[in-house]
């Protein structure tokens, strides 16, 4: 269904009898709106995986030890290495291992996140194209921009919404926290059967290692 920025709040004021634009300016209502949609956004993200993720390509730049990740990168899934025509997943470490590579430069086979971006490991010595596979962050609403967000799930957005305005407007709230629990678990019980736990991106190596920086990191 295509809903828009404008259909939402209209339903929001609607269901929520807050047809009085002075004391709930669209501009309040819109700032909640979007608030909901970002706890949406994420809830999607957590139990449907991949819902909403899609891949970039970077450059790395000689001797520059990171990368900076496509603009709007909320999570990392994983980042790949072009070598030929095939692709190879980089190792994802941990901070704790951070000095273990050294100060060489060579190809880079392991990464790890930091505020700049994706550290690399080793520190590239030659222009490499990296693909990114990342979940961007929440898109902002637009007003008349319809767009197939919710594949049915409306109903979420709108009682997160709802709730967030019952608590400005000091409203009875167990009513709209049920609404919200409701929806979040329809939400959940479409959502695959493979466990949690389980890693969505795997760093798979095949073969014998090629270098140093293809050894197990264990």
């Amino acid at each position: 269904m295509l809903i828009d920025l404008a259909k939402l709040r209209a339903t929001v004021r609607f269901r929520g009898d807050y047809q009085n634009v002075k004391k709930f300016p669209s501009s309040d209502v819109n700032t909640e709106i979007q608030g909901a949609f970002g706890e949406f956004w994420e809830l999607i993200a957590n139990v449907h995986e991949g819902h909403w993720d899609t891949s970039a390509q970077v450059s790395t730049i000689v001797d520059q030890a990171y990368v900076a990740l496509p603009v709007g990168t909320w999570r990392v899934q994983g980042i790949d290495r072009l070598d030929g025509s095939d692709w190879f997943p980089l190792t994802k470490v941990s901070v704790a291992k951070r000095n273990r590579f050294g100060s060489q430069t060579d190809t880079p086979s392991a990464y790890r996140l930091s505020a700049r971006g994706a550290e690399l490991y080793a520190t590239p010595n030659a222009v490499i194209t990296l693909r990114v596979m990342y979940t961007p962050s929440a898109p902002l609403l637009q007003e008349a921009g319809e767009r197939d967000w919710f594949n049915g799930w409306e109903e979420f957005v709108i009682v997160s919404t709802l709730l967030r305005l019952a608590r400005l407007d000091k409203q009875p709230l167990k009513d709209f926290i049920d609404a919200v629990d409701a929806a979040a678990k329809r939400i959940t019980s479409g959502a695959g059967e493979r466990e949690a736990s389980e890693p969505e991106y795997l760093n798979l190596h095949e073969g014998g290692s090629v270098d140093i920086w293809d050894r197990s990191l264990e």
